[in-house]
């Protein structure tokens, strides 16, 4: 039997249909909103979470993709949850459920996984990541995933969390997560308030994510042929305050390169340039790139590439300690 030192209770049975499902989630902000709310999806934004929770039709992505890399995730679960528990010697408890704080009943959690540990009980969150995602996870939870089990652990009270993740279909990285309680109240009182705008039915702010960026796109992918009167001081500020972006990102670019110039210079014929008896930077030879582009052209299935090598270049390596 599961206990919940934050009282929280079953909301919705694990065996429950989609449809139940997905009604029961719009009743409150559940782990995989968190990441969002605060601006850490890169997929999703507060806008949309709103937007969904007030009963709003969002248009979703057309990306197959990203929906069949969703499905895999879900389809490949036992497997994950079954290398952590060969990683670590821990149990592995099948998905409770739906918890509800009665408390404040807007905060609810679907855990994917539960675990036990000194006999006290813990989250178990599952993912799946490409290859690609392997330095995201090599040292620690990435801080989107920290955020989804925080959440787990504000709605449960329990004290720690596991995450376990697939990389690249062959590689298992476990990651033990204790209880922050600043962190957790800082994200309660995040919570709090988007919930009042949902209540209320107040838009909350836009942010400048590119998820909030994209779901405009997605909004108004269907413009009409007419002219909309705004207030001048709105537009006029957010054109000035993009104009000073602009002006920012160039002079920033500027000094990105003259920096570069007088390390190159300092390099000269060298590769390597140390600072107090360690390595500072590096600015190495590179092969050429092949244009396949050009390479393709000529038709040849045994086609040599080297002759549609670019020339070699040099390039500026700086140590990720010194960026």
């Amino acid at each position: 039997m599961l206990s919940f030192p934050s009282g929280a209770v079953l909301g919705l049975q694990p065996d429950a249909s989609e449809a139940e499902w997905y009604a029961f989630r719009a009743t409150g902000l559940g782990g995989s909103d968190l990441p969002a709310i605060v601006g850490l999806s890169p997929y999703t934004s507060p806008t949309e979470i709103w937007l969904r929770k007030t009963g709003q039709t969002v248009p979703r992505p057309a990306n197959p993709v990203l929906d069949e890399a969703a499905e895999m995730g879900h389809e490949l679960e036992p497997v994950v949850a079954r290398r952590f528990s060969k990683r670590t010697g821990l149990p592995v408890i099948e998905n409770p459920g739906t918890l509800r704080r009665p408390d404040k009943p807007h905060m609810i959690v679907n855990l994917d996984r539960v675990t036990v540990e000194d006999r006290q009980m813990g989250a178990l969150e599952l993912k799946t990541r490409s290859s690609y995602a392997l330095n995201d996870w090599l040292d620690e939870t990435p801080v989107d995933t920290t955020v989804q089990v925080m959440w787990q652990l504000a709605v449960t009270g329990w004290s720690f969390a596991y995450t376990a993740c697939l990389i690249g279909g062959q590689r298992t990285i476990v990651h033990r997560i204790q209880r922050d309680d600043d962190l957790i109240a800082n994200l309660e009182a995040i919570a709090d308030e988007f919930w009042g705008w949902v209540q209320s039915g107040t838009r909350p702010p836009l942010d400048g994510s590119h998820a909030t960026g994209q779901l405009l796109d997605r909004l108004h992918a269907n413009p009409v042929d007419q002219v909309v009167v705004a207030d001048p001081a709105e537009v006029e500020k957010w054109l000035s305050i993009r104009a000073t972006a602009k002006e920012q990102i160039a002079a920033a670019d500027i000094a990105l390169t003259e920096a570069e110039n007088h390390l190159k210079a300092i390099a000269g014929d060298s590769t390597d340039v140390h600072v107090r008896g360690e390595l500072a930077y590096t600015w190495r030879r590179r092969k050429g790139q092949i244009s396949w582009k050009s390479a393709a052209l000529a038709l040849d299935p045994e086609l040599d590439p080297e002759p549609y090598r670019g020339e070699p270049t040099r390039v500026l390596n700086i140590p990720q300690e010194q960026q």
